[in-house]
């Protein structure tokens, strides 16, 4: 299988599984702001330091960066949401299938033979996958609950969804407190998997 139909698939089993939009990017354009980082600490997020996925303990927003090298491209997928259920812990289902998305895609590039891949989702994974748990396993030194499942944070990455939406093509509306009041406004949760080619190309 060529690079081109390993990624021309990986679009089209996105789209299979129900993501809004998906789409390809080069690797190298994906934009890092380590600031970002700072809003998972202050006012910190429910998320921060409960898993080995999300900071202090996951990829820095640093060792993300220099680590785009590795890679030549990125599927990036949305699920268009309305703003009224983004502002609500009903979001919270639709973000693990961010993850779970992620997760396929990454397994089928992986699959497919590419030498590196990583997917980057939204949405912490503690609040996801294991909110009946004390304890992440992973910050334990033992095997994840969800081995596989579960991907590094995007905002934790340093990852700007705004950007990323200008990346990919996406109009963008920003979700704001206010935004919620207004009946059928759209928002969406995103991930992407990067990947890189097959060792014959």
């Amino acid at each position: 299988m060529s690079f081109q139909e390993i990624t021309d698939q990986m679009v089209a089993l996105a789209l299979d599984v129900g993501v809004s939009d998906a789409r390809v990017v080069d690797a190298g354009a994906l934009k890092v702001n380590a600031d970002l980082v700072r809003y998972c600490r202050e006012p910190q997020c429910l998320n921060y330091g409960a898993s080995g996925h999300c900071p202090p303990h996951g990829p820095s927003a640093r060792e993300f960066q220099l680590s785009l090298d590795w890679y030549e491209k990125a599927v990036v997928f949305k699920f268009d949401v309305p703003v009224s259920v983004l502002m609500t812990d009903e979001r919270l289902p639709i973000s693990r299938q961010v993850h779970e998305t992620a997760a396929l895609l990454e397994r089928f590039a992986k699959n497919a033979g590419c030498v590196v891949t990583m997917g980057v989702a939204t949405g912490g994974c503690k609040a996801l996958f294991c909110s009946g748990f004390d304890a992440c396993l992973k910050l334990q030194g033992k095997l994840c609950r969800h081995d596989g499942l579960t991907k590094p944070s995007m905002s934790g990455l340093g990852v700007d969804f705004a950007v990323l939406s200008e990346l990919a093509g996406w109009p963008l509306n920003k979700v704001t407190a206010e935004s919620s009041a207004s009946d059928g406004e759209m928002g969406a949760l995103a991930g992407f998997v990067l990947f890189s080619g097959t060792p014959d190309q």
